[in-house]
């Protein structure tokens, strides 16, 4: 018997999953900083913060959904990263990057629809 879509299920997963996705900008941050100085340790701390919150919010959407279909959604981290990119950190948005990214995505849709 499938499990009917629970909204709230898959909300909190791309919540967590968008939060996991700023703990690169949050290193990228830090690594910028001089070693041990204030701001290093804020943008580290934030980093380890975001990433205990998310294995623990982690830990509660694979009490409700597969793991096969839990991490398979992780791959939406390539589009947050590209965007946090730009918006933070100055990197730019390239042909290449969108059409790898959709590959990708193409590869997880054939993954997950593959048993269906």
């Amino acid at each position: 018997m499938k499990k009917r879509f629970d909204i709230k299920v898959y909300g909190l997963l791309h919540f967590i999953l968008f939060m996991y996705s700023l703990v690169g900008v949050f290193m990228k941050l830090a690594f910028q900083q001089e070693f041990l100085s204030f701001y290093f340790l804020l943008f580290a701390g934030l980093a380890v913060l975001v990433l205990g919150i998310y294995a623990l919010l982690w830990q509660q959407v694979l009490k409700k959904l597969p793991l096969t279909v839990a991490f398979t959604n992780k791959a939406i981290c390539i589009a947050w990263g590209m965007l946090w990119g730009a918006l933070f950190l100055g990197d730019s948005i390239t042909w290449y990057k969108i059409v790898g990214s959709l590959i990708v995505f193409a590869g997880v849709v054939l993954v997950v629809t593959s048993n269906e």
